[in-house]
């Protein structure tokens, strides 16, 4: 009730609601429809349109359009931020959430039209004449509705009934400069309207729907703006890479030590862009005239900014209302850390061969070309000082179980039948022997009964991620300690079972230092000290884990087993503190995966990340994998993934 007292902000507050809130299109939060529980569909639908299959779904927030807004938009807004869907080398963008149409369907369908129309988009150059630009991006469009539809013929009904929807909700602007006008005739034309009527709106309708049709005698006015964007067509788009890869920073260790603990952002994708700003780091005051000049969070200006005093919500807040956010280099502490999604260029990648005893090649996926000697593994065995970690009673009792589980894969001892010599007689054999003799004078020797234990001849090599994000906590446990309790479980369970086995744990700092710690030998029992090294494991760095799985798949294809089986236990997708991001590093993983099982060493990996749909079939094939969706149920679901592995 006191808030009315203060007039000013109220008036303020209620002024910009009422001038703010003309969208140009509806909202319809009860029929509203999330990506989230679309995702893993749309990830197979956009691959069986003949999208790449390392390319993942995500969420992208909305962006600022340039169109002609309302006088009443003109009041609150400098321009409208809109949801638009657009597909890049690494991910397939769809906004979080869809209620456009008043029914959940129609936003279903939407969300299923957009997957299969980015499948068949494909990047261009446009001319550098706004209007020629539009021209072309509606001509681009038209083209890959066709394209869609003529893959997917069973979606015609499902355009025709959106675009009518669409067509209906569109805002009629009347008061549009001529061009501008004319074009937004020929768009409503594109979603069934009648054809238009003018001169103007004909040519520009004629240079849409004919591909040679010239787009030169189209010329922007001054003062021209796009028309408003169709939510039916998307857009590609090339990110390229950046120059100048960050093959050295500083602070690493304070990114690392932040890193965990930063929140997740839900907005989905935001625009931004990294600049070097030769202001950020000087060390003198910055003194401002608040009566002559004005600093707006919707443009980056190359400032000296205080960052040590900013709050983490204040932070956030101002992240929220940039449109675009620029990253640069800055030697201070900054109080806040908010881990945001960026929709940024890739690194290049950057940097020669290198020197060391263990070095490994890395694939490029953008040049389709192998990097040779590009990344150095560090090997040693795991210290038995670190972390001071002790599996309590009742992961004592699940250990427990579990090994028996274990033992009950135990190769079984096997009866032969019609041996040379064994410990009984085959009686079977014996009367086939003597009746054999009766009829024809002759008969078999091989009258005796043997056993023997059945042999697997499997060499098993685990490795375990113990990048930062295992510091992370799921309820009431790290995911490290349920990390720890896995591996005593599989330590314990293959001892039980009598294969022949290793564990191994890494992490990364970029190309140089990929750290492949032993845990246990093949030769070593599963002993105290094997256990105290499990206990020390400690967060590490990243999971660069391309040069891993090559390292241990070189010690695996020497071992003389007949089977190998690499068996890698993570919590997230491939990364690094450098370009080996995104798509890059996944592309290398599944490049060394692939390596592997030409040097008949199979992989296996075991996630617990509740988002590895989206990339760990890409990684490891079908059937070369396994998500486990409750991480505090890894250690009870070991042996049956254990004995699926087996079995095939």
């Amino acid at each position: 009730m006191l808030d009315f007292l203060e007039v000013e902000e109220t008036v303020g507050r209620f002024w910009h609601r009422w001038a703010s809130g003309a969208a140009s299109y509806p909202d319809h939060p009860e029929a509203a429809v999330s990506l989230e529980s679309l995702r893993p569909m749309l990830g197979v639908f956009f691959r069986a349109g003949g999208g790449e299959a390392g390319v993942e779904v995500a969420a992208i927030a909305r962006r600022g359009s340039a169109h002609r807004l309302s006088l009443r938009q003109r009041l609150g807004l400098d321009e409208e931020a809109l949801d638009q869907a657009r597909r890049d080398e690494e991910n397939l963008l769809l906004p979080p959430r869809l209620a456009l149409f008043p029914e959940a369907a129609l936003n279903r369908d939407l969300y299923l039209w957009l997957t299969a129309y980015l499948a068949e988009a494909r990047p261009l150059r446009y001319p550098e004449d706004p209007l020629q630009a539009d021209l072309a991006r509606l001509r681009e469009a038209r083209r890959t509705a066709r394209a869609a539809l003529a893959r997917f013929p069973g979606l015609m009904d499902r355009y025709v009934r959106l675009c009518g929807e669409l067509l209906a909700i569109r805002p009629q602007r009347r008061r549009l400069p001529p061009r501008e006008a004319d074009l937004e005739a020929a768009v409503r034309a594109e979603l069934g309207a009648p054809d238009p009527e003018e001169a103007w709106a004909l040519a520009m309708q004629r240079a849409i729907r004919e591909p040679d049709f010239p787009l030169e005698e189209f010329r922007a006015p001054r003062g021209y703006r796009p028309p408003l964007p169709v939510p039916l067509w998307g857009q590609a788009v090339t990110l390229g890479t950046r120059d100048g890869a960050r093959e050295e920073s500083v602070d690493d260790d304070e990114e690392l030590a932040s890193a965990a603990a930063s929140p997740d952002d839900d907005h989905g994708k935001r625009k931004a862009d990294r600049r070097e700003q030769d202001q950020a780091d000087r060390d003198d005051p910055l003194m401002l005239n608040n009566m002559e000049k004005m600093l707006s969070w919707a443009e980056m200006v190359n400032l000296n900014r205080h960052v040590e005093d900013e709050d983490e919500e204040e932070a956030r807040q101002a992240a929220d209302q940039m449109d675009e956010i620029v990253l640069s280099s800055n030697r201070k502490k900054a109080a806040s850390r908010l881990k945001l999604d960026l929709d940024l260029a890739p690194d290049e990648v950057a940097g020669g061969r290198l020197k060391g005893r263990h070095l490994y090649p890395e694939w490029n996926h953008r040049k389709q070309a192998y990097l040779p000697d590009h990344c150095v593994v560090l090997s040693d065995v795991q210290s038995e000082e670190g972390e001071a970690w002790e599996p309590d009673e009742a992961t004592r009792r699940r250990i427990r179980r579990v090994r028996r589980e274990f033992e009950a894969l135990r190769p079984r001892r096997e009866i032969l039948r019609g041996q040379l010599d064994g410990s009984e007689l085959d009686m079977d054999a014996v009367i086939r022997s003597r009746c054999d003799l009766a009829a024809t004078g002759e008969a078999s020797d091989r009258l005796y009964l043997a056993s023997r234990t059945q042999a697997r001849d499997l060499a098993v090599s685990i490795l375990v991620d113990v990048s930062l994000s295992t510091e992370a906590w799921l309820q009431d446990r790290r995911v490290l300690d349920v990390a720890k309790e896995a591996l005593l479980v599989l330590g314990h369970g293959l001892a039980g079972c009598g294969d022949d086995y290793a564990i191994h744990s890494f992490t990364s700092q970029r190309r140089h230092k990929v750290w492949v710690n032993t845990l246990k030998d093949f030769d070593e029992p599963m002993g105290e000290r094997v256990s105290r090294r499990i206990s020390a494991l400690k967060p590490g760095s990243y999971t660069r884990m391309g040069p891993a799985i090559r390292h241990l798949t070189r010690q695996l294809s020497e071992r003389p087993n007949r089977h190998r089986l690499l068996l890698m236990l993570t919590d997230g997708k491939p990364n690094d503190n450098d370009y080996y991001e995104g798509r890059y590093g996944i592309e290398d993983t599944r490049k060394a995966v692939l390596e592997a099982r030409r040097q008949e060493v199979r992989v296996f990996g075991v996630t617990i990340d509740r988002e590895a749909g989206q990339y760990i079939p890409h990684l490891f094939g079908r059937g070369g994998y396994a998500i486990v969706q409750r991480p505090e149920h890894l250690s009870q679901a070991l042996p049956g993934i254990y004995r699926q592995i087996i079995a095939t």
